[in-house]
């Protein structure tokens, strides 16, 4: 679930200390180090082709962009992807709000899905963007992918993939969680009816922002799992935060299961990285195929001495990377030191 950030402009200088605060669960790494305009809201990376250059987009007015020569920084704010707002037209939204986007590369073309919605409704739409660089002013809006609406889902928080020289979509948020639809083209959805991926039965049906990858001989369907939100020094009740879960299955589509076999129609899905130190409610999350360092988690968070000192909004949340280790063919969260 995204928030508004409408107008916002916040330049963070550095990640804040790793000192405890309150006892919180030490079992994770810290993130990576980083430099420069460090906040972040629904992070999505990818590298440059010709130069290898990082590009961070997240949620904000036009699509925020940064951008840096490497994983800490320093990173710069390039200001909005779509400095004109979405050309899709929502009664009651305004079309500069744009969130989560998701970005892939292919056919030398760059490609970023967006959302334009209603915060807490199933007034929304997703549509997509095409540029050859990624440079300021290249971007080319060309609206919605034609996804349908229905009741048991909500159309937000797209995520783009191939499997089996195929196009789906992973995308939902609440209602009845996620869901996968086929492309026709990077443009357009198919005429298959999109089928669901996972579903919590528990607290609102708490799961958002898919992302799946492939690994080896299976795809890792991760979420973020939890409250989302302008976090408060009473909101939400501990151990409700947002969290980062993990399914995975050897077709891509269907049959994705947790570390102990669950379903994730069922309510399963392992956590992959959850509050810890002053790391606070990890989600939003994605996977880059970086060039020197292999698979790379990078997620946005929110620091916990700024949550205990009554929040501080969208503004609060930071960006976060860390290594990607394996162990008997699932994830984990691994220290970044002398990456």
């Amino acid at each position: 679930m995204v928030v508004t950030l409408f107008g916002l402009c916040v330049a963070t200088l550095a990640i804040p200390s790793m000192a405890r605060i309150a006892p919180r669960d030490s079992t994770y790494p810290a993130p990576g180090p980083c430099m420069g305009n460090c906040w972040t809201h629904d992070p999505s990376m990818i590298q440059r082709s010709i130069d290898s250059m990082y590009f961070r987009f997240s949620t904000g007015p036009g699509v925020n962009t940064m951008v840096s020569p490497d994983l800490e920084g320093p990173w710069e704010d390039w200001g909005p992807a779509l400095p004109k707002g979405s050309i899709i037209q929502l009664d009651g939204v305004d079309d500069m709000d744009i969130w989560a986007p998701d970005l892939h590369y292919a056919d030398d073309t760059y490609y970023m899905y967006y959302v334009v919605s209603k915060l807490g409704t199933q007034t929304s739409e997703i549509g997509v963007a095409t540029s050859k660089s990624m440079d300021p002013g290249t971007w080319t809006d060309h609206g919605v992918i034609g996804l349908p609406p229905n009741s048991a889902y909500n159309r937000i928080d797209p995520n783009w993939i191939t499997i089996d020289g195929k196009q789906y979509l992973q995308f939902g948020s609440y209602w009845e969680d996620l869901f996968q639809v086929e492309l026709d083209t990077p443009l357009q959805v198919s005429s298959q009816t999109p089928h669901q991926l996972a579903y919590n039965a528990s607290l609102d049906h708490r799961e958002e922002a898919s992302f799946m990858f492939q690994h080896g001989d299976y795809y890792y369907l991760l979420f973020s799992g939890g409250v989302a939100g302008s976090y408060t020094a009473d909101y939400p009740a501990q151990g409700e935060e947002y969290r980062i879960h993990m399914c995975r299955s050897t077709s891509g589509t269907r049959d994705f299961v947790d570390k102990a076999g669950v379903s994730c129609l069922d309510s399963g899905g392992t956590i992959l990285l959850e509050s810890h130190d002053q790391i606070y409610a990890p989600g939003g999350q994605g996977v880059l195929n970086d060039q020197d360092n292999g698979l790379v988690l990078y997620y946005q968070y929110y620091p916990l001495s700024l949550k205990e000192a009554g929040g501080d909004g969208v503004a609060g949340f930071l960006y976060g990377w860390n290594k990607l280790g394996w162990q008997d063919d699932w994830p984990y969260v691994m220290a970044t030191d002398g990456y």
